[in-house]
């Protein structure tokens, strides 16, 4: 049930795996990516994940919970 309503709350592409917040930070919700491949724009070969970091972004407004953010990795690919 409170994963639906989660799924219901944060309208993300289905690609995106939404996990439940801590008690420490019940309005920040991480989210994780499936593995992908991201090909180079020149070559169209293999890139190399170099670095990550992880990222808070503003998602929306719950009116009992406040802003709502995900958090998430973003790699760096070279």
């Amino acid at each position: 049930m409170y994963s639906k309503f989660i799924k219901m709350l944060l309208p993300l592409p289905s690609f995106f795996e939404v996990s439940f917040p801590s008690d420490e930070e019940p309005n920040v919700f991480p989210v994780t990516v499936a593995a992908y491949s991201v090909p180079c724009p020149l070559c169209q070969g293999k890139t190399i994940r170099h670095a990550q970091t992880l990222r808070r972004f503003r998602h929306g407004y719950a009116w009992h919970l406040g802003l709502i953010w995900i958090e998430m990795v973003i790699p760096r690919h070279r």
